[in-house]
């Protein structure tokens, strides 16, 4: 009676062995396939965030490109901003002036007057005292002359409007009898109106006043 129940228990026990072999069995392939799903899920997680982010650097160099864009137009309008601010400055008073200094316009005038017109008939040329000459205020006649439709840089012209325009100085009478007596050595006496802006000039000859030269109270040229 006691070796069958050893013999039946030693059935038990084995059977039951075979069952936790089994399912120990069951449970490795369960592992197996769920760690293999877990892998294969993490590759397709992978290569989702991979062209996720592919997808994603075209659209951040297009914004990027957009800032860059929106950026150089700013600064285009912002330049062109700043160059219209700074082109009213440019008055037509500030060209003037600068055109009077760049081209020396008293001396072009002054050379023009006293030594280059020697391709003009003598009774053709303008003529000045330099003395004269020196006291004219060039550069306010060239404004004036410019303002009335003169045309630049034409030294004839100009000339012409200087010989009708220029003021006639307060102390000429002073400054022409110098000029004679430098140029002759005779002192005038006395100044006699003619026409216009001219002048009779005597001398004293042999003790009598006589008339020696006409005088021109504007420009101070003179002539016997």
């Amino acid at each position: 009676m006691n070796v069958k129940k050893i013999i039946l228990a030693a059935m038990l026990v084995s059977s039951m062995t075979i069952g936790i072999m089994g399912c120990s069995t069951i449970n490795d392939d369960k592992n197996d396939n769920t760690e293999k799903v877990d892998k294969d899920t993490n590759d397709v997680i992978a290569e989702e965030k991979k062209q996720n982010a592919d997808d994603n650097k075209p659209v951040a160099n297009s914004t990027n490109k957009l800032e860059d864009n929106n950026k150089s137009s700013q600064d285009s309008t912002k330049n062109d901003g700043d160059a219209s601010q700074e082109k009213p400055l440019a008055s037509n008073d500030n060209i003037k002036e600068k055109v009077y200094s760049e081209n020396n316009i008293t001396e072009k005038i002054k050379n023009y007057i006293i030594n280059d017109q020697e391709n003009k008939p003598e009774a053709q040329k303008i003529k000045w005292s330099k003395t004269f000459l020196n006291q004219v205020d060039i550069e306010s006649l060239y404004k004036k002359y410019i303002a009335n439709a003169g045309k630049t840089d034409d030294l004839e012209s100009f000339a012409n409007y200087i010989n009708l325009n220029a003021p006639i100085s307060s102390g000429w009478e002073d400054l022409f009898k110098k000029d004679l007596y430098d140029a002759y050595g005779e002192k005038v006496v006395r100044l006699e109106p003619l026409k216009d802006n001219l002048y009779q000039a005597y001398i004293v000859k042999d003790g009598s006043e006589v008339p020696y030269v006409v005088v021109s109270s504007r420009t101070g040229y003179f002539h016997g």
